[in-house]
């Protein structure tokens, strides 16, 4: 009686290159990167994603071939299978994991049993095209059909300000900022939640973390995005474990979570109209531009120094952010717009496509630093550090060539 082959999956995975696996699959990599980590192009087909962008990351030493993509609205997740799926179909399994008939046609391909038949997919002018028509519009929280995300629009209701009543986690990360001053926070409706929130239970799962609003631009309250104070801690102790008590793990630590649904590549920390009505507000942008940060704290620590900013919650521009910029630089400040990310590597790989992408538009791009501008004297600073003699003698001249 002939009995079923065993095939273990998982060895197989650790036996096959991801080079290899893409060529099972009919697909040539095009791979940044060495060692550990390597980063390759979405498979996905998810709508942040652009072909040489390389939005996901791999951890060549696991045995699974974990993943990232860090793409927005996409996050996809998973082992070298999962990818191999994505070179076969474009699209991520169905619930997002392997099984039934999907995992068997993956499995036979890596075993070679099965002769890959890729599926047809859509040129990259046709997805934009289709993603273009099919973006859906982040919805004031205030109109949600859902009862309980209504609620939400008024948690800073909840908010701890006073630094003294925080859990220690969350007054220890206030306290490291300056940018988070008791009034800044009131001024920006950002707070921390309280641990116990007694009858009222909104956003339980984010007690202790640190909430920032992203308000439309006629000043909705759109989502609340928690910052854990604890991310550096985490991330360390995560870092600091073998390969596979990684892979064992159901994800890294994330600085922030964004709710689900919610799509932040469509909007601006700081982009609520009534702020052209602040003293100076338009006086300051006709002079240097649009500043454009990556963080909401980098917002944050330029307000502090009157200075007026916009942050686009990452260090990598989005379509839909470039638009909006376009059309506040051409109306209000004369075609202007100033950078200003993080001095360190991800800032200046990001600001090197938003000047790229911005300056196709037509617009007078300007520099504020990096990690060599000004003899290199803000490397590995954030724009929530810089004091006002620094902005003053230094940057605002960059700015206001």
């Amino acid at each position: 009686m002939n009995q079923a082959r065993y095939i273990s999956v998982d060895e197989l995975q650790a036996q096959t290159s991801l080079e290899e696996a893409a060529a099972k699959c009919g697909v040539t990599l095009d791979v940044a990167g060495s060692g550990k980590q390597v980063r390759i192009d979405c498979p996905f087909g998810c709508p942040a994603d652009h072909a040489g962008k390389r939005e996901v990351s791999v951890d060549t030493s696991n045995p699974q071939k974990v993943f990232c993509c860090h793409a927005y609205g996409c996050q996809a997740r998973g082992n070298m299978m999962t990818l191999m799926h994505g070179w076969l179909t474009g699209a991520l399994p169905t619930g997002g994991k392997l099984k039934g008939d999907e995992f068997k046609r993956v499995r036979d391909v890596l075993t070679g049993e099965q002769t890959p038949t890729v599926e047809a997919k859509a040129s990259p002018s046709a997805t934009a095209e289709r993603t273009a028509t099919e973006v859906i519009r982040n919805l004031p929280l205030a109109q949600s059909d859902n009862e309980k995300a209504r609620e939400l629009a008024t948690l800073d209701e909840k908010f701890i300000v006073d630094v003294a009543t925080m859990p220690p986690a969350a007054a220890m990360y206030v306290r490291r900022h300056a940018c988070l001053s008791y009034a800044a926070m009131q001024h920006w409706r950002i707070g921390v939640m309280p641990a116990d929130g007694g009858s009222d239970k909104r956003a339980w799962s984010l007690r202790g973390q640190i909430l920032y609003p992203v308000l439309s631009e006629d000043g909705q309250v759109l989502a609340w995005v928690a910052r854990d104070p604890q991310f550096e801690s985490k991330e360390i102790a995560f870092n600091a474990l073998s390969p596979e008590a990684r892979a064992s793990e159901k994800s890294p630590p994330h600085k922030h979570r964004f709710p689900v649904g919610f799509s932040r590549g469509q909007e601006l920390f700081g982009q609520q109209a009534s702020r052209l009505k602040e003293p100076g507000y338009r006086e300051s942008i006709a002079r240097t531009g649009i500043i454009v940060v990556e963080g909401f704290n980098d917002v944050l620590g330029l307000g502090a120094l009157a200075v007026p900013s916009v942050a686009i919650m990452s260090n990598k521009i989005t379509a839909e952010q470039v638009t909006k910029i376009e059309r506040w630089a051409k109306s209000l400040a004369g075609g202007k717009v100033s950078l200003l990310f993080d001095a360190d590597d991800e800032g200046d790989n990001g600001v090197k496509e938003s000047l790229w992408l911005l300056a196709q538009r037509g617009l007078d791009v300007r520099l504020g630093w990096s990690r060599s501008m000004h003899g290199g004297m803000f490397a590995g600073r954030q724009p929530e550090s810089l004091t006002a003699e620094e902005w003053q003698t230094v940057i605002r001249p960059a700015m206001e060539r």
